[in-house]
């Protein structure tokens, strides 16, 4: 400690000769307990001097006197109370974890920082540094000092390097304590925690799922739909685990939520979206389709043979091979079929149906005589071999 003393210039002379003497040195003890040499210094022609004290390293903390002596005037005698206070605990500060990668959130703690003041004598805050500048994300924002500590968290910035960096926790406003703290940043970030789902989609009605996880370096993992909690699980070493769950029968169509968080640390976590979708859509009844109808091939005509020409045994008839009056039968009934329209008697057929008996080239002879003009119709007759015996009964209408 530093003593200053002053008004001592009647101690540089020796009584009331009018001659000076030598100026007396003036004797500064400190009473601490347990005695210890005094220290003696000689005021200036000012009667001023200063003079250093050294507390002893065994002094407890209690209040003690410095007095300052003249020896040639023991009127000139001068006391002051020194107050020895206990030693200030020293300021720490750790940090958990002290390395990591980018992104990582680290606690900090401190301790000895009761001389960090505000004003009016209150308790005051600190103030946390990376690399000597501001450190982004801190919580809180204000950090208190509470009986010399506080707690406190930071991320690891995102530009970091990796490598060896320092962070410093300080009184804010000022540096009363002061106390830094290294930091390493790892080369490579650690395993993001994640999930997958298999099937990710399911049709109404429910059904299994499996769900596979990752990156989850925790003792337990809780799993969760859509919000609500229903297991939870230790994950193995390597920070991986599987499960089972069902989906509810109940479940409408819709989107949903499937998690995994670590219990401690809820921010650890990852999730994957489950799809529910409608259920099988009912299939419309198939309209008949009518049978389409196979045709029946028409059944064909024979082609009449050509006309050979005339046998050498055949002799050609103009109507039909007979008897005259088979002959002339057989035109009657051919003007009844194509002159009919009138439903004509057989006076009208004899009347006008004429006939030739063989041999005679064929010739239209039936025909419908007409008042006005040219017949109408004509029958022609070809002659063609004999076809043997026929009968023709005539029978009125």
């Amino acid at each position: 400690m530093r003593a200053h003393g002053v008004g001592f210039r009647a101690c540089t002379r020796g009584g009331l000769a009018p001659e000076p003497r030598p100026a007396a040195p003036i004797e500064i003890r400190a009473t601490w307990k347990g005695g210890g040499e005094p220290v003696l210094v000689t005021a200036d022609a000012a009667g001023e001097f200063d003079a250093r004290l050294t507390v002893p390293s065994d002094t407890v903390p209690d209040d003690y006197d410095v007095t300052a002596l003249c020896p040639v005037n023991s009127k000139l005698a001068v006391r002051a109370a020194f107050e020895v206070t206990p030693a200030p605990e020293p300021a720490a500060l750790t940090l958990d974890p002290a390395e990591g990668a980018v992104g990582t959130r680290v606690a900090v703690r401190g301790s000895g920082f009761g001389g960090c003041s505000a004003d009016g004598g209150q308790a005051g805050a600190v103030t946390l540094a990376w690399d000597g500048g501001p450190l982004p994300a801190v919580t809180p924002a204000r950090i208190p000092v509470d009986a010399g500590a506080f707690t406190a968290g930071f991320t690891v910035p995102s530009g970091a390097d990796a490598g060896a960096h320092t962070v410093t926790a300080s009184c804010a406003g000022g540096e009363q304590v002061s106390v830094e703290q290294p930091f390493k940043v790892t080369a490579e970030p650690g395993p993001r925690p994640a999930v997958t789902l298999d099937p990710a989609s399911i049709r109404a009605g429910g059904g299994p799922v499996d769900m596979a996880g990752s990156g989850f370096d925790c003792a337990q993992v809780a799993l969760s739909w859509d919000g609500e909690k229903w297991a939870t699980v230790a994950p193995a070493a390597d920070g991986t685990f599987g499960a089972r769950f069902d989906v509810p029968s109940d479940a409408a169509a819709d989107s949903y939520t499937v998690r995994a968080e670590c219990t401690d640390d809820p921010a650890k976590g990852a999730e994957a979206a489950f799809k529910v979708t409608g259920a099988d859509p009912v299939p419309p009844t198939p309209t008949p389709t009518p049978a389409t109808p196979t045709p029946t091939p028409p059944t064909p005509t024979p082609t009449p043979d050509p006309d050979p020409g005339p046998h050498p045994d055949t002799v050609p008839v103009g109507v039909v091979v007979g008897s005259g009056l088979l002959g002339a039968a057989l035109l009657a009934l051919a003007g009844f079929v194509f002159l009919s329209h009138g439903h004509r008697g057989p006076r009208w057929v004899r009347d006008h149906v004429g006939s030739r008996l063989r041999p005679a080239p064929a010739a239209t002879d039936v025909t419908e005589p007409s008042g006005t003009g040219p017949p109408t119709r004509s029958v022609r007759l070809e002659p063609h071999p004999d076809p043997g015996d026929q009968t023709l009964k005539e029978e009125d209408p």
